[in-house]
């Protein structure tokens, strides 16, 4: 007597064939989803931005006109200045309490905070500042995080224009030598493993390696750039020979595009 048996097991070719047809999908859908991905951080990262402007505008209300928070005003002697002073920045030269993140999103925080991580009193200054004794994420808002940086130094990845504060300019100005408010830059991004604040020029001879230290050039890929917040409130990805039109109209950094 003999018995019919139903085929239910794959042959050595099928099983190949299928596992080749897999390889082949993955291979088309992983730049896709990759490219997705990297457009969803940069859109949280513009969110970012929008609601680091936000600050600006509540900030810029109720102190003077100032964009963000600057230190003491000094005299500045450096030929490349445009007005004969500048102002000290709140960053890394402080205590994580006293810098612009926290007078910024803390309101009263540097005046009624009792309770610190640390002792206020024993922090030595820029120069032997240790992240671990002194950290600055208590005293950072979250917002202040780029989804596509990975544990940036002092707990925060956008930095504010200095440049702005030094030439005087507050909420309505309209001093941009040939830019007007859609082309200057506030604030933007800075390079992961360094904990500065502000982008601001470096004492001479050097006087523009401060830019190329600080501000990450494509954190959206080389072919996007940044993101960066401007004077009009908008937010925008640009490449880094852009972004640099846009830093300091008054004493342009070199090789950046001319403006017409």
């Amino acid at each position: 007597m003999s018995y019919s048996r139903n085929r239910t097991a794959f042959t050595l070719v099928e099983l190949l064939v299928v596992i080749g047809i897999i390889a082949i999908l993955i291979a088309i859908l992983l730049p896709a989803m990759q490219r997705a991905n990297v457009q969803a951080k940069s859109t949280v990262c513009k969110s970012n931005l929008r609601v680091l402007g936000q600050m600006v505008r509540i900030y810029e209300g109720t102190n003077r006109g100032f964009l963000f928070p600057v230190g003491e005003k000094v005299d500045d002697p450096r030929p490349s200045s445009t007005t004969g002073f500048r102002y000290l920045t709140l960053g890394t030269n402080v205590a994580p309490h006293l810098r612009w993140p926290a007078v910024m999103f803390f309101k009263d925080l540097p005046a009624t905070r009792q309770d610190l991580p640390y002792d206020a009193a024993a922090f030595p200054g820029d120069v032997d500042n240790d992240p671990l004794t002194f950290p600055a994420g208590p005293f950072t808002p979250r917002v202040l995080m780029c989804p596509a940086d990975y544990e940036p130094l002092e707990a925060h990845s956008y930095i504010v224009n200095q440049h702005l504060a030094d030439a005087g300019i507050k909420a309505g100005s309209r001093r941009f030598g040939n830019l007007n408010s859609t082309e200057v830059i506030v604030a933007g991004e800075k390079v992961t493993t360094t904990g500065d604040y502000y982008m601001e020029k470096s004492p001479p001879p050097a006087v523009w390696s401060e830019y190329d230290r600080i501000v990450e050039p494509a954190r959206h890929g080389i072919r996007l750039g940044s993101n960066f917040l401007y004077f009009d409130g908008h937010v925008d990805t640009v490449l880094p020979n852009k972004a640099k039109t846009g830093v300091d109209p008054w004493d342009p950094i070199p090789d950046a595009p001319s403006t017409p």
